[in-house]
């Protein structure tokens, strides 16, 4: 999937010449450099396990996992980080530069030539590549084709990698983890619609950092920051003072915290199917319960 999505995107970044008969030599660097880009942002924001065997990950997971934790070094942050903001390339040039090296083999060797076979049968017309060579070919105008149609494309991709990824994980919304790679920005939406179901099991509205009742409207916050994974599930959020909310920003919470929440989402979903309040956010609590998602992502978050 990477490697199509890879080649849709230099599909995209193609400028259209005079003539369409061109043969255009795309070089497998150029695809190591995005392959590279979607499994950082793919680990270091969701740790998303690309395999079925979790004590042998793929070469391209390891890769990763190793730019991420020198840029980690580097910075003296774990939080989370888009690629484009990452500056990666400049503040850990040498290891980019061994990475990058390092998908180009991975390509190589077990990527690049199996897509001249779909199913026992050869494809022609597609691209043309020797393998072990450092470069692919098309033509102009199937790369042009294939910008024009890259929409659905790239919604085909990030389907088919869904159903691959929900083979080997149980997270919630995985296709909004795969898909949010795609975005530059990613903004936060209202929580207000998590109020009534967590009065559920608070109604007096107590701050669940400061345990004292909120005299105002209360806030809604995650315990688990939202800009480590990019999700608002009733699982993880929770009324706090505002003064809270402002000030814990992208906070990693205690194992304290973190066994409270698990006690709060006991007692919520109890509370909520007693009052016979059913929906697909209680759905996803429940599932949260019974996959112990609370204590997976305040792990994965720290590491």
């Amino acid at each position: 999937m990477a490697w199509a999505k890879a080649i849709t995107e230099i599909a995209v970044e193609q400028e259209e010449s005079i003539r369409t008969e061109d043969i255009v030599e795309i070089q497998l660097r150029d695809i190591a450099k995005k392959v590279l880009c979607y499994y950082f942002e793919q680990t270091i924001f969701f740790d998303l396990q690309q395999s079925s065997n979790p004590v042998k990950p793929p070469v391209m997971v390891i890769i990763a996992k190793q730019l991420i934790t020198t840029y980690q070094t580097r910075t003296g942050s774990i939080k989370p980080v888009k690629w484009f903001r990452s500056n990666i390339e400049i503040l850990c040039s040498l290891e980019y530069e061994k990475a990058v090296s390092s998908t180009v083999k991975a390509l190589k060797s077990d990527v690049s030539y199996r897509f001249l076979r779909v199913e026992s049968k050869e494809v022609e017309g597609k691209y043309q590549h020797e393998q072990k060579a450092d470069s692919l070919y098309m033509q102009e105008e199937d790369l042009f084709t294939l910008k024009g149609s890259r929409l659905i494309v790239v919604d085909a991709i990030n389907y088919r990698w869904t159903q691959m990824l929900e083979n080997f994980n149980n997270y919630p919304r995985l296709s909004k983890k795969v898909r949010i790679i795609d975005e530059d920005q990613v903004r936060l939406k209202s929580l207000g619609k998590f109020a009534e179901l967590i009065e559920a099991e608070n109604p007096q509205c107590r701050c669940f950092f400061m345990r004292r009742t909120v005299s105002e409207t209360p806030a809604i916050d995650h315990v688990i920051p939202w800009s480590y994974y990019y999700s608002d599930d009733l699982w993880n959020v929770v009324f706090v003072h505002q003064p809270c909310n402002s000030s814990k920003s992208n906070v990693i919470p205690s194992e304290k915290m973190i066994l409270r929440l698990v006690a709060r989402n006991q007692a919520l979903l109890y509370r909520l199917k007693e009052n016979s309040k059913l929906n697909k956010h209680v759905s996803e609590l429940e599932l949260a319960i019974e996959g112990n998602f609370v204590r997976k992502f305040w792990i994965a978050c720290q590491n």
